[in-house]
Formats: C-alpha cells, structure tokens, sequence
C-alpha cells in the first residue's frame, strides 16, 4: 500500500461531502463524492492514510465512520483532505467541511 506521487501540474480531484456540514450527528452517514479527470480507470480512496479497498472503483460512497479522507481520480493528483466528524451531543454547530479561503462567506447552522 502507500500514497501514490504525481508529476507537477496534474489535475487536483476534488472531495466533497453531502451533508456538505461538520460535525453530523452520531448515527448519520455522509455520501462522499470523489470529483476530477474523466480519465478511464478506478478511483482510489483512503480513511486516515490506509488504503479503503473495497471503495476502489466506485466514484461516491457513504461512510459513518469519522477520520481524515482522500481520494484521487485517474490521471489526477490526489484530494485535498477532508475530514468528517460526529457528534454525540444534543446541540451542535455546524460549519462547511471544505476549506475556505479568505473573503468566503462563511454559513454556520446550528442544529439541537
């Protein structure tokens, strides 16, 4: 296993989360969609740094457990990384799980 490397200016492959919201509530999933090159070939997955094989192929998966994802297309550069967290509280607050740079509106929402 391992993180594979790529040559300088590939395209990145994108993350994204549906609920697009961290934390979620303990006992939701989150569909996690793995975006870039239209490159034939299997997307590749990891939860932590390991390597999720039972995800290779499939461009979206849903997962309940927390941890730092990545994912990479073929012909692209891996994702940046994307966290999920849960929650097992009665209230939580709850913020976009992708990174913002500065001037970006900024959504919070929070949920009992």
């Amino acid at each position: 296993a391992g993180v594979p490397c790529h040559p300088a200016g590939a395209q990145l492959s994108q993350l994204t989360s549906d609920p697009p919201w961290m934390p979620v509530f303990s006992g939701e999933k989150v569909t996690l969609t793995c975006w870039g090159s239209r490159e034939p070939g299997p997307t590749m997955w990891w939860l932590n740094w390991e390597p999720l094989e039972w995800a290779v192929g499939h461009d979206r998966l849903r997962s309940s457990k927390p941890g730092t994802y990545h994912c990479r297309r073929p012909g692209a550069e891996i994702s940046p990384p994307l966290t999920i967290s849960f929650s097992y509280g009665w209230l939580v607050l709850q913020v976009p799980s992708r990174a913002l740079l500065e001037g970006d509106k900024l959504w919070l929402r929070c949920r009992h």
